[in-house]
């Protein structure tokens, strides 16, 4: 599953939420790259983390503008969030405890749930916004 970050694919029509996952997409590459060089595995588990924060504060801008706008599917929304979260950090704890070999099926897993996310949650919420005239 390929991730875009500049012809619109994964845009949700919310300018904030496209630049973050836009970073958050080029967090992945980067990860992505790293494993590909064969780095220290400090600096991919230190990208690891950095992804993890960036998706933690990324959901929270995600959940108050919900809060804010009355979206009426936050609540399964916010549970999405939850399960990606875990994923994330479980990932990086892995990584970091059991020196797991990041690989191409875990990275690619990570992906796909960033990429479903978009597609189905975030493009659902960007055009209920629409539709109610908020953006």
């Amino acid at each position: 599953m390929e991730m875009s970050t500049g012809n619109g694919e994964l845009s949700v029509g919310v300018k904030i939420l496209d630049f973050d996952h836009r970073e958050m997409t080029e967090a992945i590459h980067e990860i992505e790259e790293a494993l590909a060089r064969d780095d220290d595995p400090r600096q991919t588990s230190s990208l690891l983390h950095r992804l993890a924060e960036f998706t933690l504060t990324h959901f929270a801008l995600e959940e108050e503008m919900m809060a804010a706008t009355k979206y009426p599917k936050m609540n399964p929304h916010r549970h999405n969030h939850q399960q990606i979260v875990e994923h994330v950090r479980a990932l990086a704890a892995r990584y970091d405890r059991d020196g797991l070999a990041l690989d191409r099926p875990s990275l690619r897993s990570l992906t796909e749930l960033h990429i479903l996310h978009i597609q189905n949650d975030d493009v659902d919420y960007g055009r209920w916004l629409s539709e109610h005239g908020v953006r």
